[in-house]
């Protein structure tokens, strides 16, 4: 196959590895990156470049030893150049020790990608396996009991065609008595709202002439309010002249008894001095003959003023009288008119609340048979969907029967996917085991990687908390 003639196995590297090994003189792995890594119980070795370098370095001292010789011993050369030497060895030893670690992550990713990605190719080809089976199965068995679903479903859509027709004669039928029930609720309206703008015609006479009645009773009313006031007042004003001038008259007789007792008192004791006698006896009675005077005018006024007051109090009574005469007639007639206005709001009331009702009813039932022509157009629509699928289905069939390339196509693929699929579960088995191969033989450079990177992380923190508690 194309696709697995192009993945290689991770496990070539090994194989080069090993091949390498056993060239070498030292017996060392060789990974593809061209790191060179000791077995387990040797040393670490720098890599390739590493060790071309100190074959380079080492030819060199050699050189500048042999070309030194006549100049300088060859201990002290040596001597001088070991420390440099150790330190570059470190480096190069710290070097290829991060570049084994890395090289050994990068080959471990690679080799559990290409496991992962193989591992889903199998999935997708087993789904593509399971859905062509499904399909080669329901083909095959439509082809089988092709005759059998031909008769079934025809019957079907025949039933589901009559079903939906049924339906719409039903729906087309309630469609008519719900027009005819509008148009009756349209007349009703009509019909109502005629009644009700007479009634509210009467009711508006009434109300008028019950306002006019209430205006004309409140005028009688005051006319005999302000009778009965009158009268009122003139009795108050009879008795208060009357007992003024009775107030008047005793006023006269007190004075008079006065002047009275005094000219007695007078003529019992004369005074000494006969002018002043003579004096005060001619004023005293002519203040008597005043105060009687007063007194006869004092009583004359009291028969006066009580004949003039009655005759002001007798017309009073009179308008009174008088006012009270139409109050009976303009009660019974406000009272009438009062009723007939309560009869007309009570029938143009009654015509509304009936109207109400009738109209109500009517539209309950165009609502009841608007949702039967629902469920009657619902029906229709689910008879003609089974319709459809039976069309669908006829037509599913008579495709296939009518197609049978298609079907043997679909199970010369199911066959070669099946035989992909062998090669495809090979190349996952080999991909896991080398995948497992490279996680074995890589733990340890990847652990001592890992536990590299921590150590350094560790000391960075513990530096920069050092420096903080410094501070």
């Amino acid at each position: 196959m194309s696709e697995r003639d192009d993945m290689q196995p991770v496990d070539a590297t090994s194989n080069q590895n090993d091949e390498t090994a056993t060239n070498s003189d030292s017996a060392k792995e060789v990974h593809a990156d061209g790191v060179a890594v000791e077995p387990e119980n040797r040393a670490i070795e720098p890599t390739g470049s590493a060790r071309s370098a100190n074959s380079t370095g080492s030819a060199i001292s050699a050189d500048s030893t042999g070309a030194t010789g006549t100049t300088e011993p060859a201990g002290s050369t040596d001597l001088a150049n070991m420390p440099d030497r150790t330190e570059t060895n470190a480096a190069r030893a710290v070097g290829a020790f991060f570049a084994e670690g890395v090289a050994s992550m990068k080959e471990m990713s690679a080799a559990h990608r290409a496991h992962s990605e193989a591992r889903g190719e199998l999935e997708r080809l087993d789904n593509t396996i399971a859905a062509r089976e499904r399909e080669l199965a329901r083909r095959r068995d439509i082809e089988s009991r092709y005759d059998e679903i031909v008769a079934e479903e025809t019957a079907r859509k025949n039933a589901a065609v009559q079903t939906r027709e049924a339906a719409e004669e039903r729906r087309a039928a309630i469609a008519a008595e719900v027009a005819e029930l509008k148009n009756n609720l349209e007349k009703m309206r009509d019909e109502d709202a005629s009644v009700e703008r007479r009634l509210k015609s009467a009711v508006d006479a009434a109300e008028d002439k019950e306002r006019s009645s209430r205006e004309s009773g409140k005028r009688l009313q005051r006319r005999l309010d302000d009778a009965q006031e009158n009268l009122e007042r003139t009795v108050k004003e009879h008795d208060e002249g009357v007992s003024t001038a009775q107030q008047a008259v005793k006023s006269a007789e007190s004075l008079l008894a006065t002047l009275n007792a005094e000219y007695a008192e007078i003529q019992r004791n004369p005074s000494a001095n006969p002018a002043g006698y003579s004096v005060r006896k001619r004023e005293l009675e002519d203040e008597i003959s005043d105060a009687a005077c007063a007194l006869r005018t004092a009583k004359d006024d009291v028969p006066r003023i009580e004949q003039e007051t009655q005759a002001a109090i007798d017309e009073a009574r009179a308008a009174v009288a008088e006012a009270e005469k139409p109050m009976a007639s303009a009660r019974e007639a406000f009272n009438a008119v009062a009723a007939a206005a309560d009869r007309a709001r009570d029938a143009y009331s009654e015509a509304k609340d009936d109207a109400e009702k009738r109209q109500k009813k009517l539209r309950g039932e165009i609502s009841e048979r608007e949702k039967e022509a629902k469920a009657e157009e619902h029906a229709a629509q689910v008879a003609q969907k089974e319709a459809d699928a039976a069309q669908s289905t006829l037509d599913e069939a008579n495709e296939i029967h009518a197609h049978p390339e298609a079907t043997a196509s679909l199970a010369h693929a199911l066959e070669a996917d099946r035989a992909e699929r062998i090669d495809r579960v090979a190349e996952v088995e080999e991909l896991a085991a080398a995948e497992k191969t490279v996680r074995e033989r890589t733990r340890g450079a990847r652990l001592k990687l890992v536990l590299a990177i921590a150590s350094i992380v560790l000391v960075v923190v513990l530096m920069l908390v050092w420096t903080y508690l410094a501070q």
